[in-house]
């Protein structure tokens, strides 16, 4: 049906693809497709027989060939289309500028997102338009170009996370454009954005949290702390929504609505925290809902204050690292499923961004005694907790932490159980009893 035709000499000439139309009056076409190769021509030859094929029955043509359809040049998808094997491709869009691209997505989204997520959003876009400009088409943004803008990010001396987080909204930007078809692919695809631990270790401990609680003004200021540093509650978009009634005063239970997650949690109530809720609302007003009554301004300075006074040096992200403490504390006693559920987050998130090895986990490494604890297990025949080992144990020598096991080797001949053991023979077997 079609032939592939050398438009010239040597190895590597002009070639076209020439065919007869009998839906035009048998009239002979050429498609010119320049210089290529001969594997090149044939598969296009190939094509352009299902085009033919296709238009002279009458029938819509095969995924396969329209999508190598919609892949190739609009040079040749042209000439395609003037010999009558397809439509013409529709004019694309015009690019919008930046800037104009920026304004919309933000106005659009402001319905979606909470002001916080878009007042960041907005930070990224001020930065591209800074980069690229706010007239540049969007269009004309490359891959590379994308890839300067992430190193010139760098080279400010900004942090990785916050790289990484401007990276993730120029994602979000590019890749609403290509859904919009008014970009083939996104030049943002390729850039690192995915979230990175923040490098902190620190711990609040009881002791203190002791000498904080001391230093703190009054019983709205323990209250506050006491609810970051005993319950995990967000600063202070969870500590300031929470009202009285939403204590359990019985079941010692506390219900917390979390505006980030727009999600509500029941978490428990510790002795001191309990202490803490019952002096402040002994000191609250008659009448007054919410438990505090603080003003969100300016936590930080006065926490920094109550810090100085209490002989503490002030750590990295305050009222975040008295949360991330708490989770800590608490996944050293209870099930990581249960802690993450009373934080509100996943146990991934927590994994990542909130557990961290303490030096108390190291002492108690450093002083357990397994040859202890084992020998603690057979007396006890693995019911019930192991006791805490002491470095007193540890320094026994090894022969007399060995003695009670040898004890009980030989207090078990003298056992009413048989040479059959416990479990009835096996038919077939020689051995009455199994000896693994």
């Amino acid at each position: 049906m079609a032939s592939i035709t050398r438009l010239g000499r040597g190895k590597q000439p002009p070639r076209a693809i020439d065919f007869v139309d009998s839906t035009d009056g048998g009239k002979r076409k050429r498609i010119r497709l320049g210089v290529v190769t001969h594997d090149i021509a044939e598969e296009t030859k190939r094509r352009v027989e299902k085009l033919l094929t296709a238009k002279i029955l009458n029938q819509p043509i095969d995924q396969e060939t329209a999508r190598w359809l919609t892949g190739i040049s609009e040079e040749i998808h042209s000439r395609l289309a003037r010999s009558g094997l397809c439509d013409s491709r529709a004019p694309a869009p015009e690019s919008p500028s930046l800037g104009k691209f920026c304004s919309k997505y933000l106005d659009q989204r402001k319905h979606e997102l909470k002001p916080g997520s878009i007042q960041r959003l907005g930070h990224t876009c001020d930065r591209l338009t800074e980069c690229f400009g706010p007239t540049t088409p969007i269009s004309t943004i490359s891959a590379d170009s994308a890839k300067d803008w992430r190193a010139g990010m760098a080279a400010e001396g900004l942090a990785e996370a916050t790289i990484r987080l401007h990276c993730r909204h120029a994602k979000l930007l590019f890749n609403d454009a290509v859904e919009r078809e008014l970009l083939s692919k996104s030049p943002f695809a390729t850039l690192k954005s995915s979230s990175v631990a923040a490098v902190n270790d620190r711990f609040v401990s009881a002791e203190e949290l002791a000498a904080i609680l001391e230093a703190c003004p009054n019983a709205e200021w323990r209250t506050l702390v006491g609810l970051a540093r005993l319950a995990g509650l967000r600063c202070p978009s969870e500590t300031h929504g929470v009202c009285w009634s939403d204590v359990d005063w019985d079941l010692h239970r506390l219900t917390v609505y979390a505006p980030k997650t727009d999600s509500t949690r029941i978490i428990p109530i510790s002795a001191s925290l309990l202490a803490i809720l019952q002096d402040a609302f002994d000191a609250a007003d008659d009448g007054s809902e919410t438990i505090l009554s603080l003003s969100r301004n300016n936590l930080h300075r006065g926490f920094s204050v109550i810090l100085k006074r209490a002989g503490i040096i002030q750590w990295p992200d305050l009222f975040q690292t008295l949360r991330r403490s708490c989770e800590i504390e608490w996944a050293t006693h209870f099930p990581q499923h249960a802690v993450s559920r009373w934080l509100g987050h996943s146990m991934q998130v927590s994994e990542r961004h909130y557990l961290s090895v303490t030096d108390d986990l190291f002492e108690v490494a450093a002083a357990f005694n397994p040859l202890r604890a084992a020998e603690s297990a057979a007396v006890g025949h693995g019911i019930g907790p192991h006791p805490v080992a002491t470095a007193q144990d540890a320094s026994r020598p090894l022969n007399a932490q060995l003695a009670p096991c040898h004890g009980l080797r030989h207090d078990a001949s003298q056992s009413g159980v048989g040479r059959g053991g416990i479990e009835p023979p096996t038919p077939g077997f020689s051995i009455l009893c199994s000896t693994n």
